[in-house]
């Protein structure tokens, strides 16, 4: 069988498509054509290695505010700015914060093998044991990574943006908005699951720094508010509406200095209280620094009876307080009694003129008691005093007894100021039979305030003022009913008292939050 031949035309139409082809791959070859492909291909192999990874720990709130660790262990730099954090909590509730909230050094980047502390703005963290954040989710570029809320850190959050950090400053949560005479929201929130108490003393501190005093204490970081306010707190009141005259009892304690960090303390008289998990809004108002608002709003408007020029001039503290006295008299306020708990039959001399001057005896043990009644937690007792020593191993303060005589079985929880042989001028607590004294200096002739606070099951004895915040807290069974002490000198000494108090004790131990609106 013989093969058919091409004809003439079409083999001179394959020549010449032949010659054009080979025509183009010699000019891409020669133009770079094929380069171009080869450099996108190794492009996309580059951009498909980059690698997003991350790892979340160490999540916790301290100070009210809500930290966390980021480690990049990925091979590209993480811009915190892009990215978002989704908290859930024991309830199955969310809470979603965009990167633009989070706060991290190196301007939010976090480069490649680096670990680094962030914290989130807008937001306030405090402890509930009911309601607790679970779990925090991290999402960054398609990534996501989950962390598990420790449960000895039950924490939850509240926006809060006024009292957050208003720079990049990595831990300050300081604000410096500008306030001016006026009429300030305030919000008191109750974080707990019960209410509190009705009456409910409320205390409102500003303060000019951070503070790390436990929970029992609500402040404001607020140094511009702080500065606005004048010396002894008198251009201050507060009220349940705007633009209205006081109609919130207030009552002035001072400018305290509270481990370095001054703050200006009112506490306020909440007549209905305040319900569980749930918070009401009240105004401060602040006037001209030379505004003497004691004088014109009396009794709405006072302060601690040594604050004022003739003592407890504006002192109102029995409006504010469950019970109140600050010894302004010549005599000692009815149900007051001296007792030698040691069996002595010394007796201590006793002045009242612009508060309450108690001396010892030769013998020790000796008190000043409230013997009209006794009483039972849940309880907050307070003493503002001073002790001067004319011994060695004495000491002065204040607390509670189950007895009116000394002896083993006798229950005290005591605050006191200790000066010994081997310990000087040192806080020291007694609880429950047992004596513990701190290392921290206290001086003498400088006021304190001498606290116990107890729910029952759960107490607190502290002292705090004059730059020092000190605190213990114990399980041991508190006395189920007991006397109050305002006075507890143990050797030969004298303590001077301005006023002492009982207030409602907080839900759970926990002082209801304080926020600027």
């Amino acid at each position: 069988m013989s093969m058919k031949s091409i004809s003439p035309i079409i083999a001179t139409i394959l020549i010449i498509v032949i010659t054009v082809a080979i025509a183009g791959i010699f000019y891409a070859f020669t133009s770079g054509t094929f380069g171009s492909l080869t450099q996108s291909s190794s492009q996309q192999i580059q951009q498909q290695s980059k690698i997003t990874s991350f790892t979340i720990n160490n999540v916790y709130c301290s100070n009210n505010i809500i930290y966390f660790n980021i480690y990049n262990n990925g091979n590209i730099p993480i811009n915190i700015n892009n990215s978002q954090i989704i908290f859930t909590d024991n309830n199955g509730n969310t809470i979603s914060i965009n990167g633009n909230n989070i706060i991290c050094n190196n301007g939010n980047i976090i480069p490649i093998g680096s670990n680094i502390l962030c914290y989130i703005n807008l937001y306030s963290c405090y402890y509930n044991v009911t309601n607790y954040i679970k779990s925090m989710n991290f999402v960054y570029n398609g990534i996501s990574y989950n962390y598990d809320i420790l449960n000895n850190n039950n924490f939850n959050l509240l926006y809060a943006p006024n009292n957050s950090s208003s720079n990049s400053t990595l831990g300050s949560s300081t604000n410096t908005t500008s306030i001016s005479s006026g009429y300030i929201p305030i919000t008191v929130y109750n974080t707990q699951s019960i209410p509190t108490p009705a009456p409910f003393q409320q205390d409102i501190a500003i303060c000019n720094g951070t503070l790390n005093i436990g929970i029992s204490f609500a402040y404001i970081n607020n140094a511009t508010l702080f500065n606005e306010i004048n010396s002894n707190g008198s251009n201050v009141y507060f009220s349940t509406s705007y633009n209205s005259n006081p109609n919130i009892y207030l009552w002035y304690e001072g400018k305290e200095n509270l481990n370095g960090t001054y703050c200006d303390v009112w506490w306020i008289n909440l007549s209905n209280g305040i319900p569980a998990n749930s918070n009401i809004t009240i105004y401060m108002y602040i006037g001209p620094t030379n505004a003497n608002y004691y004088s014109k709003y009396y009794p709405y408007v006072g302060e601690a009876p040594q604050l004022s020029s003739i003592y407890g001039q504006y002192d109102n503290g029995n409006y504010v307080f469950n019970y109140y006295w600050n010894f302004n008299g010549t005599t000692l306020p009815s149900g007051f009694t001296i007792s030698n708990f040691c069996g002595s039959s010394n007796t201590a001399t006793i002045t009242v003129n612009n508060g309450l001057t108690y001396s010892s005896g030769l013998d020790n043990c000796q008190v000043l008691y409230y013997s009209t009644s006794t009483f039972s937690p849940p309880i907050v007792f307070e003493t503002y005093a001073e002790g001067t020593i004319v011994g060695v191993s004495n000491e002065v303060g204040a607390g509670i007894s189950s007895g009116t005589y000394f002896s083993s079985t006798t229950n005290f929880w005591l605050s006191e100021l200790n000066v010994g042989i081997n310990v000087y001028n040192v806080w020291s607590y007694y609880i429950a039979g047992g004596v513990t004294y701190t290392n921290d200096q206290m001086a003498l002739n400088t006021f304190y305030v001498f606290g116990v606070a107890s729910s029952g099951s759960s107490s607190m004895v502290y002292a705090y003022g004059s730059g020092i915040f000190y605190y213990v807290t114990s399980t041991a069974s508190f006395p189920s009913s007991f006397y109050i002490l305002p006075v507890d000198i143990d050797g030969y000494a004298l303590q001077v008292v301005y006023w002492t108090r009982i207030r409602a004790y907080p839900p759970n131990g926990v002082m209801p939050l304080i926020y600027i609106s």
